[in-house]
């Protein structure tokens, strides 16, 4: 594939993914889930923020060593200047007499210490913050199999009177379980990628755990497996935004009943990177 049909490719996921986010707000003003949704994402909300308060210090040391993972990876690669300086050790007895070049060399020594606190103390602050944003969604998702997705499968049904499951899905295109897990745990070993693994896998996870659920009398297992497979880039671009929706004060109410409806018109619309979506009458 190439670079040209690669951002192709990811510029109709992101439309795609607006416009299940678009549907899902047009649908939660159906069958009660507006309100069903705000009530829990209260509740959800005021939980969090106490187990922050509660066990501040874990959080904090879970977001630093998240952050120290992905630094890791700079470091090994060296991307950031003067780490070498810091591992030549010391200056030796003949490198004394020139004593500008030695404070010179402290001098960037310190520089390179800032650069590295100062990327862990972002990165940090960044994990800290998505940690309680992915919470605070996982937590909500609990219950929504009873709370809201059953009516938002009701609804999205409505919409699609004459939907078929979609033909076609290769289904020896998605990887087995175990293998993608395995590679998920060696990716970690990457240097660099291991901050892209971390950041997609909190972004997807909620509504991968929800893909499922959505799926159940729809789609068969093979079926589900490869347009899953198939949706990543629109999965991983649907997390992001409702990601970015928890900070948006009052819609945020929204997203436990965005995260189900937009989930049911994602597979229902047929969307893949493969292949063209699939037209609904």
């Amino acid at each position: 594939m190439s670079v040209t049909q690669i951002l192709q490719t990811w510029l109709q996921a992101w439309r795609e993914a607006f416009t299940c986010v678009g549907l899902g707000l047009r649908d939660a003003r159906h069958a009660g889930l507006w309100w069903r949704s705000a009530l829990w994402c209260m509740a959800v909300v005021a939980l969090w923020l106490g187990l922050y308060s509660c066990f501040g210090r874990f959080f904090v040391e879970l977001s630093a060593m998240l952050a120290l993972v992905s630094v890791t990876g700079l470091l090994g690669l060296g991307v950031m200047d003067g780490v070498g300086t810091l591992a030549n050790g010391p200056a030796t007895l003949s490198q004394m007499g020139n004593i500008a070049d030695g404070l010179g060399s402290a001098a960037k020594a310190m520089l390179s210490i800032g650069q590295i606190a100062l990327a862990l103390l972002a990165l940090a602050g960044f994990f800290y913050v998505m940690v309680f944003i992915v919470g605070a969604i996982g937590t909500a998702r609990l219950p929504l199999r009873w709370l809201l997705l059953e009516r938002a499968k009701a609804v999205a049904a409505r919409r699609y009177a004459a939907w078929q499951p979609p033909a076609g899905l290769d289904a020896s295109s998605a990887r087995p379980v175990w293998r993608r897990r395995l590679l998920l745990l060696l990716s970690l070993l990457i240097p660099v990628w291991a901050m892209c693994v971390l950041i997609s896998y909190l972004l997807a996870w909620n509504v991968q755990m929800v893909y499922g659920a959505a799926a159940e009398k729809v789609l068969g297992a093979e079926q589900q497996a490869a347009l899953r497979h198939e949706q990543r880039p629109a999965i991983f671009a649907l997390g992001l935004l409702l990601c970015l929706l928890m900070l948006v004060p009052v819609l945020n109410l929204l997203v436990p009943a965005l995260l189900c409806s937009s989930v049911c018109h994602l597979q229902r619309r047929g969307w893949r990177a493969t292949a063209s979506p699939i037209k609904v009458q």
